[in-house]
């Protein structure tokens, strides 16, 4: 779903859903460099949405949580209120989900031919614009907090991963995007987060994901740091190829990226 498109493409026609206030989060696209939601109403229209259309953002994000219990059982489980935070997924519809894709795919697009292969160039694309969607259920008092999170409110912070990929789940949306957005936060040690069990999972493009979403965090700037320059942001991440986390083909990928579009 997530590709360039031309203005007059942005309204398109499908099948008419039965409530007349469905609206669902479907994918994402990028039309001149700016990213934007893509959401089905009650008439069967696909529209492309802006950060600007918080109102239509919460209706969707409500709908997803109103279709899978999964999402409202783990928010209990942590003692989270179910409150949707639309100027999180805002500045991340805006700005860090969108540079990780641009990101992601220069990364993908300087690999070895021999790990091209290995992965599929739209789901990479889409998982990258969708990977922080369940941020938007973490509380503004942890994603806003100026200082180091404690060990619970780690934790908290450590579902988002989950939280989008349980309202994800309710979208059409293929299964390999899904756990693209679900394990971001793995590495070739399988010691991040969530814990993997025995799925089937992409490991390059995992790595995409994550060295994509890992790099742009660090060139932003943050309310607990400054923004970090790019030699500054490579030595950290060097120190994971080190570490064994990331592929090295896939980090000096990165740096071919960096080098010749960072500046």
């Amino acid at each position: 779903m997530l590709r360039e498109l031309e203005k007059e493409e942005m309204f398109l026609t499908c099948p008419k859903t039965k409530k007349s206030n469905d609206v669902c989060l479907v994918g994402a696209v990028r039309i001149s460099n700016t990213s934007f939601f893509v959401y089905k109403n009650s008439e069967g229209k696909v529209a492309l949405k802006s950060g600007k259309e918080e109102k239509l953002q919460k209706a969707a994000v409500q709908r997803m949580i109103d279709l899978n219990p999964s999402v409202l059982q783990i928010l209990n489980r942590y003692k989270i209120k179910p409150v949707i935070d639309t100027k999180v997924l805002k500045e991340l519809s805006g700005g860090h989900m969108n540079a990780t894709c641009n990101v992601a795919m220069g990364v993908y697009a300087l690999l070895p031919q021999k790990l091209k292969s290995l992965v599929d160039e739209e789901v990479v694309k889409e998982a990258a614009m969708l990977h922080d969607l369940g941020k938007v259920l973490i509380p503004s008092k942890i994603i806003n907090k100026p200082a180091k999170l404690n060990t619970k409110e780690r934790e908290i912070m450590n579902i988002h991963s989950t939280l989008g990929y349980e309202l994800l789940k309710t979208q059409n949306i293929r299964k390999e995007i899904l756990d693209l957005v679900k394990y971001h936060h793995q590495n070739l040690k399988r010691s991040g987060y969530p814990n993997l069990e025995n799925t089937n999972l992409s490991d390059i493009g995992v790595q995409i994901v994550s060295i994509a979403d890992k790099y742009s965090a660090l060139r932003e700037t943050r309310v607990y740091r400054r923004k970090l320059s790019r030699i500054e942001s490579l030595l950290i991440l060097y120190k994971e190829v080190l570490e064994g986390k990331i592929h090295k083909d896939v980090y000096y990928a990165l740096v071919d990226f960096a080098e010749k579009f960072d500046n």
